[in-house]
């Protein structure tokens, strides 16, 4: 064998023994089989999707909070009553936390996105000290690539320095759950916007996040494997998955292509090693404005089971 092939190999096997470590070690929460989990809505979120949840074979659950609603008591009590919900059936939870307004008028300036960043850091802070026992991690924005998801200006201008606002301001404040960031779309890549945004973020704050978190839809298994290379080569962090779902649409193969699909996504990414995987999402939802967005659960919207949910729990639960 040359040494060049030989060199590959190794860096291979490293990164995959790299993985099986983060997988133990990273989110002390989850059980080694245990590490995928699937999303819900707080709105919806009751004590029989949970205990079905349980039952699929799923290690937690994931849910979003916003922080331009925390101020409204309603609002708190979905939060609380979400988080019951998940404590009763032993279900920990990955919070993803982001604002869905704009973070200031003044997008161009910096002043005002970093008193943002140190803003949505005390938010994160209080939510973690009032959930800590039941989290997994704290997940920094959904999307954030997706100009729907940040509504703030451009994202290459406006992002880093808020998140470098956020990570120092973090790093002055005690916290023990893990904090992974920041969901994009897309997995980074070379000379991807994320990329770009990650470089100046991770260097500057290289404790700020535990891992790396990406949405791969529509990718293969191999090109989540080079994804998960490039992320810890690029950024010595591991890289997660925090979201990743395949709409039942006749386009798709219906109800049995989504089945079809999502077992194949279960086995590809078992093989990886990836410390944490979030499916979307448990129901269909009812409020998606068309008809991809409507139909990505594993079970209808009142609750029936899809092929999708058999198959997961076939996969899971024969860990």
């Amino acid at each position: 064998m040359s040494s060049a092939p030989f060199k590959c190999l190794a860096a291979s096997t490293l990164l995959i023994l790299s993985s099986q470590v983060h997988a133990s070690t990273l989110f002390p929460v989850l059980n080694a089989d245990k590490t995928f989990g699937v999303q819900v809505k707080i709105q919806t979120f009751t004590p029989a999707d949970a205990a079905q949840i349980k039952t699929a074979g799923f290690g937690f659950v994931r849910f979003g909070v916003w922080t331009d609603s925390l101020g409204g008591a309603a609002y708190q009590k979905q939060i609380s009553d979400a988080f019951a919900v998940a404590k009763a059936a032993g279900l920990p939870v990955l919070m993803t936390i982001r604002s869905t307004e704009a973070l200031t008028d003044a997008p161009g300036n910096a002043g005002e996105l970093a008193a943002a960043g140190t803003q949505f850091a005390q938010s994160v802070v209080a939510l973690e000290q009032s959930y800590r026992t039941q989290l997994v991690a704290i997940e920094i924005w959904n999307e954030p690539d997706l100009e729907k998801y940040w509504p703030t200006g451009s994202f290459e201008t406006t992002f880093v320095p808020f998140m470098s606002a956020m990570c120092q301001s973090l790093g002055s404040k005690a916290h023990t759950t893990p904090l992974i960031g920041f969901g994009f779309s897309k997995a980074p890549s070379a000379g991807s916007a994320s990329t770009v945004a990650l470089n100046r973020i991770v260097s500057e704050y290289p404790k700020c996040l535990s891992a790396i978190s990406y949405h791969p839809y529509g990718l293969t298994g191999t090109q989540i494997s080079t994804a998960q290379a490039f992320i810890q080569q690029n950024f010595h962090l591991p890289g997660v998955i925090s979201e990743w779902g395949v709409s039942a649409l006749s386009s798709n193969g219906g109800v049995d292509g989504q089945a079809s699909k999502v077992s194949t996504f279960i086995s590809d990414v078992e093989k990886l090693k990836i410390p944490l995987t979030s499916v979307y999402e448990w129901k269909n939802s009812e409020s998606g404005g068309n008809d991809r967005e409507r139909n990505f659960g594993l079970q209808t919207s009142d609750g029936q089971p899809k092929p999708a949910q058999l198959a997961v729990q076939t996969l899971l639960n024969a860990q």
